[in-house]
């Protein structure tokens, strides 16, 4: 019973590993696994790529339009912070207006100080210390003793003393952190090979030890599969036997890419390889018999896994950083629509401080302060009433 393998010459990347048959034959149960499998790796390697463009395209609009105008937005609401302290210093207001001001002023320095990648100079600085009666060093200072202390909880159960270190000396600190990942990666390790040594120690029962057995002959079937055509192509693609300066550069290429496959243990693109070398012969395509689909199934789900794993952490790569501290993993599922919305929220805001910013320093600046203070009053309402409704709610 004849089967076919089909697949288009002129590209790996357009191929599709695909098993058909003539006529009105039906795939067995294998095949059907094996053209399912190799869809759906075909399918998340797109998904990788997609999603990769994706966020390479969302890292672009952060970098060329969402970071300048966080910076606008950052040094507007400085400007609008000086004409704020100003009005509250005037004393102009009630007492009642003055207190919420003084909310006002505490939540956009609080804004500020979070969103600032430098130090608050020191006219903030100061704003800060006579709205909240205490300095911003001490505050600073009152910070650093509190993460130290959650630090010597942590250390502590790990047995780990950092009572002497400085906690100004952010090295030394460091340099501690570091020693305590370590400690903890080698406690991990030590109970793994305890729980393996107590597992070895257990009476295997036949089933058990006829399992392990069958598990180690197809690890060793699947390393012979995978070595077998990756030594096979390697001697049809190797350069140095072309003397055709063009073929020559044509399997150089294709060298790369065999050796990379290997190296991965990707046995898709290794398959999609070797039909598209030697496609036409029927050899080959009789040869994927039961017993090697059952073989190649396992390494194919094994692939699909890793697939699966790097497109679900791909927003772990370095160079997307950025994007996760920004937004969190919630960018993973709509990172350019994000990004661009946040540009837009981010320009809104901007324009409604200016505008602020504008008011308040116009001939009717306090009435359009008592203006603002009204719709700040009713925003806080507002959440209020969420919050206690979310208390009644959920407790």
């Amino acid at each position: 019973m004849k089967q076919q393998l089909s697949a288009n010459k002129k590209s790996v990347k357009a191929q599709s590993l695909i098993i058909t048959k003539k006529g009105k034959q039906k795939l067995s149960k294998n095949q059907e696994a094996f053209n399912k499998l190799t869809q759906k790796i075909e399918k998340l390697q797109k998904d990788i790529v997609r999603k990769q463009q994706q966020f390479n395209l969302a890292l672009k609009i952060y970098g060329q339009e969402l970071y300048p105008a966080q910076l606008k937005l950052l040094q507007v609401r400085y400007e609008l912070i000086i004409v704020l302290w100003d009005i509250y210093k005037s004393n102009k207001l009630s007492k009642t207006d003055q207190r919420h001001l003084k909310n006002v002023l505490q939540f956009h320095l609080q804004q500020y100080f979070m969103q600032a990648d430098t130090e608050p100079d020191e006219v903030l600085q100061n704003i800060f210390s006579e709205v909240e009666g205490i300095s911003y060093e001490k505050m600073m200072q009152q910070e650093k003793e509190k993460e130290f202390a959650q630090m010597q909880e942590v250390f502590a159960k790990m047995k780990m003393d950092i009572d002497e270190l400085d906690i100004d000396d952010e090295a030394a600190l460091a340099k501690k952190m570091a020693e305590a990942r370590q400690k903890m990666e080698a406690l991990r390790r030590a109970k793994e090979e305890k729980y393996k040594q107590q597992q070895a120690k257990k009476n295997k029962t036949a089933k058990q030890a006829a399992f392990e057995k069958m598990q180690q002959a197809v690890a060793e079937m699947k390393q012979k599969n995978i070595s077998t055509i990756y030594k096979q192509l390697a001697k049809l693609f190797h350069p140095d036997l072309e003397q055709e300066a063009e073929r020559k550069i044509e399997k150089e290429i294709l060298m790369k890419e065999l050796t990379a496959a290997y190296e991965a243990k990707n046995l898709h693109t290794l398959l999609m390889l070797e039909l598209q070398w030697i496609h036409n012969q029927s050899d080959h395509l009789e040869s994927l018999t039961d017993e090697k689909l059952n073989i190649y199934l396992q390494i194919l789900k094994e692939q699909a896994a890793r697939l699966e794993n790097e497109k679900n952490n791909i927003l772990q790569q370095p160079q997307y950083v950025a994007l996760a501290n920004q937004f969190g993993f919630e960018v993973q599922q709509y990172p350019v629509q994000m990004v661009q919305q946040r540009v837009k929220n981010v320009q809104d805001i901007t324009r409604d401080f200016e505008s602020d910013v504008a008011g308040f320093k116009s001939d009717v600046a306090l009435r359009y302060v008592k203006k603002m203070l009204q719709h700040w009053q009713q925003q806080q309402k507002e959440l209020n009433e969420e919050e206690e409704i979310i208390r009644m709610l959920f407790g």
